[in-house]
Formats: C-alpha cells, sequence, structure tokens
C-alpha cells in the first residue's frame, strides 16, 4: 500500500494536535510554567504598616445592659378543645 500526501498530512495534524493537547494541559495544571506564553504577573511585596498602639480596642465592660430577673407568671389553663362541625355542600 503507497502512501499518499494526504496520508502524511492526517499523521503530521494528529501528532500537532496531541502535542497542542499536552501543551495546554502543561498550562492548565501549572500556570506558572516556562511554556506559558502569558505568565502571571508578579505580585508586589506586602507592606507591614506599623500599628499606633500596641493593644487591640476593647468594648468597655458595661457596654450591653444585662435584663433584670423578675418574677416568672404562673402558667394559665388551655381552654378544652370543642368539636368544629364541617358542612360539605
Amino acid at each position: 500500500m503507497k502512501l499518499s500526501i494526504w496520508d502524511i498530512l492526517t499523521l503530521v495534524v494528529i501528532a500537532a494536535t496531541v502535542i497542542l493537547l499536552v501543551i495546554i494541559l502543561v498550562i492548565f495544571i501549572n500556570p506558572g510554567s516556562s511554556i506559558n506564553p502569558f505568565p502571571l504577573p508578579t505580585l508586589p511585596p506586602t507592606i507591614m504598616v506599623p500599628s499606633p498602639t500596641a493593644t487591640l480596642f476593647s468594648l468597655p465592660p458595661t457596654w450591653t445592659p444585662t435584663p433584670k430577673m423578675g418574677s416568672t407568671p404562673l402558667p394559665s389553663s388551655t381552654p378544652i378543645p370543642t368539636m368544629t362541625p364541617v358542612i360539605l355542600p
């Protein structure tokens, strides 16, 4: 069987597709790799701003008033259920 130019071009396209998929997979897994044409930008360094005070602010101890404890009302009696008539049309 003789190989024609179309058979050779088909093999070249299949090989190029496989190579391209491998490159895309490598860039997807590791965006910082050297083969990435659009590498991630470098992040600026973190700036440590000095704090004017060494302690954290806290609320005063009486910020929320506490409820006064009073007497609990006695339980009331529940009325006995009555029969409700149902009228169907």
